[in-house]
Order: C-alpha cells, then structure tokens, then sequence
C-alpha cells in the first residue's frame, strides 16, 4: 500500500513528505525523520532538546526517544516562514556612533533589562576607548534600531571582577583594550559579551531574524580579531533570560557556577573549543599570526 501523505513540509528549499505512519508512532516522529524533515544534524537535534524546543518522549519498554509530530511540524513551519522572511529583510548591522544611537540602545536595554536609561554618558566612555564594543542592527524598511550587541574586549585579568558585579554592570574604561588597531602588536584578551537584545513588541518571526543577524555581526567581528591577531582566551556571557539562555546554550556555551545570585554565567574556552565559529576565529587568527 502506498503511504498516504499526511503533511508536506518545506526547509532550506527542499520538500519532505513525513513517513507513513505507524499504529505505535502515529503521533510521533523517530530522531531520523525529525532530522530529514527539519533539514538539522544530531548536534542541532540535540541543542533543540536541551533548550527546550522539542520534547524527547521514551514510550513504555522502549529505549529510543521519539518526538510530537506536532510540535516537529510546527517547528518546520516556523523554520520555512523565518528563512522566507529572512531572504526578504532588509537590515544594516553597524557600529553604534553617536549618543542618540546609544540612547536608542540604552532604551532597548531598559525594556528588556529594567536597566540602561541612566548609563548613556558611561557607555559613551566606552565607546570612546574601543569604537568596536557597542553595534546596532537598524531594519532599513521600517528605518529604525530593532536590536543592539555589546562586547567588551577586557584585559586578562578583569573577567573575573566583572563577572561578580550585580546589574549594572559598572566597567572601568582603563580594563578595555582597543582591538580596532591592525598596526598594533598581538593582544590577548577576554571578551565579556555584555549585553544583547531585540526591541520588544515584533512577533516571533522577526525576533529570531533579528536576533540571528546580531548574533552573525557578533561572530564576524570576532573574526576580524583572530585575522589581527588578536588572541582571545574566554569569552563569557550572563543571562536570568529564557532566550538569552537558550541562545548560549545554542551557541555553545558552558554554564559555570555564577559569582552573583541573579544570573547564570556561561562561557566558552577559546582554546579547548570545537564551536564552529571558534574554529573559523582560530583559523583566522592563525593567518593573523603567519
């Protein structure tokens, strides 16, 4: 008998009909349809449990996990609509220059955070001490900051006082190295991703669009640190946020145990890492170096 087509789902521009069902997984997709029908590896199926977006549910007397079929379904869906809406928007991610533009920033961090509105002045200190530390992603349709990234290039030896400061975090521009200067000879830093968020109020769609491209932007900037040699050693980020937990978790990073009570601390060790962004920085910093 010919398998009746239940769904077809669509992902990176291909098409896949769910597999014929069974009387014991009629609700259910094993681990190698989710993997066909999203388009992902083990890896990425593994991340998407870990953080919560699929559900891994072990039937009686049976080893192997399996998934809702409609929660994979839904998943594909969003997936297609966010790589459809992808290829359609258009935004500029940039260096952040003026005070209006950390204003707007800062605004967005007070939304998100409870905290920013008051920091203005402080973070245009910093800005002053390393153009490269605060970037914003503008939608040139709607001409307006959706999002922000800030990443603080700190010299060895300051990750740790400021991983133990409470909200706000308050950085002495002295710690910063400026990391935007070819010319200068080798650095090695820690790299505190300080802050990173979406302007409230868009749908899902957007905010995972526009959260991916300030995570691409951030990516891409610390390449452009390993091609001027400069040898980071940890990077480390905070988050009390479900989203800002599940994007570390995502992304690679490793929760240690915190030094304040009010938000998870995770980080990655630039050396030992495999993360695929790490190694592209590794194979650009060894170029840097030769």
């Amino acid at each position: 008998m010919e398998p009746a087509i239940e769904s077809l789902s669509t992902t990176h521009g291909r098409v896949f009909m769910p597999p014929k069902r069974s009387p014991l997984y009629s609700d259910f997709y094993t681990a190698a349809q989710v993997k066909k029908i999203l388009g992902i590896t083990d890896g990425m199926l593994y991340n998407y449990v870990n953080n919560g977006t699929l559900e891994r549910v072990i039937p009686p007397g049976r080893k192997q996990g399996v998934y809702r079929k409609k929660d994979v379904d839904m998943l594909a869906a969003e997936l297609q609509a966010f790589i459809i809406q992808r290829k359609n928007k258009s935004t500029k991610f940039a260096r952040v220059t003026t005070e209006e533009e950390m204003r707007e920033c800062q605004e967005i961090s007070q939304e998100l955070f409870g905290v920013g509105r008051d920091t203005v002045k402080e973070r245009m200190k910093i800005l002053s001490k390393n153009p490269d530390t605060y970037h914003m992603l503008i939608d040139e349709d709607l001409q307006q900051i959706v999002g922000y990234v800030a990443m603080i290039p700190l010299k060895t030896g300051k990750l740790a006082e400021v991983l133990s400061q409470q909200i706000p975090v308050r950085i002495n521009p002295d710690d910063i190295l400026d990391t935007t200067q070819s010319d200068q000879a080798p650095q090695k830093i820690d790299l505190y991703l300080h802050a990173m968020g979406v302007k409230p109020g868009f749908n899902l769609t957007d905010k995972r669009l526009y959260g991916s491209r300030l995570i691409s932007g951030l990516v891409n900037i610390i390449i452009e640190m390993g091609k001027k040699g400069i040898e980071i050693e940890t990077i480390a980020a905070r988050s009390n946020m479900p989203d800002g937990v599940r994007l570390m978790k995502h992304a690679g990073f490793t929760e240690i145990e915190p030094l304040t009570p009010e938000r998870r601390t995770f980080i990655i060790d630039v050396k030992t890492s495999g993360i695929p962004f790490i190694l592209q920085y590794k194979r650009a910093l060894a170029e840097g170096k030769s």
